[in-house]
């Protein structure tokens, strides 16, 4: 899978969201899936409309959600499309080459590679001379920064030691 966008705040009081794309918007076919991570697992969501705002945003409402509540618990998630990863362009960045900082360990490193396992797609970070290999979750992958090529990371205990 590849990142499609981030969804950054609620719009209205109608489940609208605006979302800043990463991916261009002609790789995506409006009647097929966004996925986003939850609790450890892609979950399909279907566009009920998507509106483009400029060249970076859209303003999107999803089938089934169409209150504000159900919409703000996407704030801040990533949105994905499924397909090979894509070679970064100026709109559509992977992953490698991001520096990830942990909350309770600090700098950890960059990230070298992305492994698709089914069901546990993990980061590769080069991390004091060798290869660390994260699950690439939102339990752990707490938020990801576009603009600053950083992840954001809460390990859990004994993960780094592995």
């Amino acid at each position: 899978m590849y990142c499609f966008g981030t969804v950054q705040k609620t719009f209205g009081a109608q489940g609208e969201l605006i979302v800043r794309l990463h991916a261009d918007t002609e790789t995506i076919a409006i009647k097929e899936p966004v996925f986003v991570v939850i609790d450890g697992l892609p979950v399909p969501f279907y566009f009920k409309s998507f509106e483009l705002r400029g060249n970076r945003r859209a303003h999107v409402v999803f089938d089934d959600m169409e209150s504000q509540k159900l919409a703000e618990e996407l704030a801040g998630k990533t949105l994905w499309l499924p397909g090979p990863e894509k070679v970064a362009t100026a709109q559509q960045p992977n992953l490698t080459g991001y520096a990830v900082h942990d909350r309770q360990h600090g700098a950890l490193g960059m990230v070298s590679g992305f492994l698709d396992i089914p069901g546990n797609p993990c980061l590769q970070i080069a991390y004091k001379n060798r290869e660390l290999i994260i699950p690439f979750n939102e339990a752990i992958v707490v938020q990801v920064n576009v603009e600053q090529r950083l992840l954001e990371t809460l390990l859990p205990d004994g993960l780094l030691e592995l």
